[in-house]
């Protein structure tokens, strides 16, 4: 028999042995949950597994296994690790990065989709969240009771996920930091134990997961601080480049004197509607009077509001208005860390090559850390409409942060190592932990050791960024 012949042979049986053994894993969850587990055909499996906003994550796993509390999870992770099942967590699924909140035909999937309860303290300063709960729902929420959560400036993504991914990045980081949102979390441990991780338990456990991704524990629950805002000024227009520019310029190294007051600057070019790029941006004034001080530079008379306006509403009410990306359309992010002077460099960038027919590029702009000691910084965003172009999109994108990189640096202000977790790519994973520093990098590496010592978070739950890889 030849090497070849041997080689496929045993990677034949591999497969083999892999495929039993999710089929195992499977029955074993139906058999004891049926009403909790889902396979291909039904209508609650297209749903859990299309549930993310890019089809690109639409992976297909041989079942879905939707928990209703604690216990559930309990025994899925017990059944996942005597079966040697791969499998993922799925929380809000708004991470992009294809396979860390879905898996393929080699794994299962657990859906936190019923863990969605929400309930506020007596004194509305905490509120106890399930793990399946997403940001609009909860400012809704929050409403009611006049206060609201320090948490993700649009869209639809999931409360914890947020918080595994470095902390929400909104509209009050200024205020309040992006690590200061959490009370508490409750989470399964790779043994099956229930803990709760905060300042006072496990705090090691609890430092670990800010930033730390799925590489420590399932959380299936977290108390949140309270904010007591019951509105803020919030408004949108746009505005012509080189003012546009010098205007973003001037709140990135005075916004955070203004602390109620957050900037989200946007650059599209949609090259199917237009030729041109538009510049615009989301407004946002948490403090009392109608006038948003700090963002002068971004209203009359230096830039016009054109389109929308700016108006009192609530958080709830300003999240739920619009869908910010619609399911099944692809979102492309990478993340890196900028010194904010000489932002007008990014204004002399070339006019980009029409690659695709629709392609957005997306600036936050949150507080430096000279002045505020919060992580702080860029994170570029671009839009594909169809799968066929990812290798296009992902070419154009590389070359425009390539571009921004070298104006950065011959103007000898370039990147930060730190990256934001959640809005990674997956070329960026490898890279991801060791730009925390190498001292927390050695802790968050002790921290994973002592709670998954059997590293059933890094080789049975494979997606993502590893901690033990980094």
């Amino acid at each position: 028999m030849s090497l070849q012949a041997s080689v496929l042979g045993l990677a034949a049986l591999v497969t083999i042995v892999s495929s039993t053994a999710v089929n195992d894993g499977c029955n074993a969850l139906a058999s004891s949950h049926p009403d909790k587990t889902f396979f291909p055909g039904s209508e609650r499996y297209k749903f859990e597994n299309e549930y993310s906003w890019t089809s690109t994550t639409y992976l297909g796993p041989s079942c879905i296994f939707a928990p209703q509390g604690a216990e559930d999870v309990q025994f899925a992770l017990r059944t996942f690790q005597e079966h040697q099942v791969q499998f993922v967590i799925r929380c809000g699924g708004a991470m992009l990065i294809d396979n860390a909140a879905n898996i393929g035909t080699e794994g299962i999937m657990m859906a936190m989709t019923n863990l969605t309860s929400m309930a506020i303290s007596d004194d509305t300063e905490t509120v106890t969240i399930g793990s399946g709960v997403t940001w609009p729902p909860l400012y809704a929420y929050l409403d009611e009771f006049g206060v609201t959560a320090n948490g993700i400036r649009s869209g639809n993504g999931g409360v914890v996920g947020a918080i595994l991914g470095g902390g929400p990045f909104g509209f009050m980081a200024y205020e309040y930091g992006m690590s200061n949102a959490v009370r508490s979390l409750e989470c399964v441990l790779a043994d099956g134990t229930l803990v709760t991780a905060s300042a006072k338990e496990h705090p090691d456990l609890f430092w670990a997961l800010f930033g730390g991704g799925n590489n420590y524990c399932i959380v299936t629950k977290a108390v949140l601080n309270t904010i007591p805002i019951s509105s803020a000024l919030i408004g949108t227009g746009p505005g012509v480049a080189e003012q546009y520019i010098k205007s973003v310029e001037q709140f990135a190294l005075h916004g955070a004197e203004h602390p109620k007051a957050s900037f989200e600057g946007q650059t599209r070019w949609v090259p199917s509607r237009s030729p041109d790029i538009s510049f615009d941006g989301y407004l946002w004034y948490s403090g009392e009077g109608d006038v948003p001080i700090g963002l002068e530079n971004f209203t009359a008379p230096i830039l016009p509001i054109t389109r929308g306006n700016i108006s009192r509403t609530t958080i709830g009410q300003w999240s739920n208005e619009f869908n910010y990306a619609p399911l099944s359309e692809q979102e492309l992010y990478s993340t890196g860390w900028l010194a904010m002077p000489m932002l007008q460099l990014l204004g002399s960038l070339s006019t980009p090559t029409t690659t695709a027919s629709h392609l957005w590029r997306t600036s936050k702009i949150s507080p430096p850390l000279s002045m505020t000691a919060r992580r702080s910084g860029t994170s570029k965003a671009l839009y594909g409409r169809n799968p066929e172009d990812d290798e296009r999109v992902l070419r154009v994108h590389a070359e425009a942060n390539e571009k921004i990189r070298a104006k950065l640096s011959a103007a000898g202000l370039g990147p930060l190592p730190f990256m934001y977790l959640s809005d990674i790519q997956k070329s960026q994973m490898p890279e991801t932990f060791s730009a925390y520093g190498a001292r927390n990098l050695r802790k968050m590496k002790s921290v994973r050791a002592k709670y998954d010592p059997d590293r059933v978070f890094t080789e049975l739950m494979p997606g993502g960024a590893k901690v033990a890889l980094a």
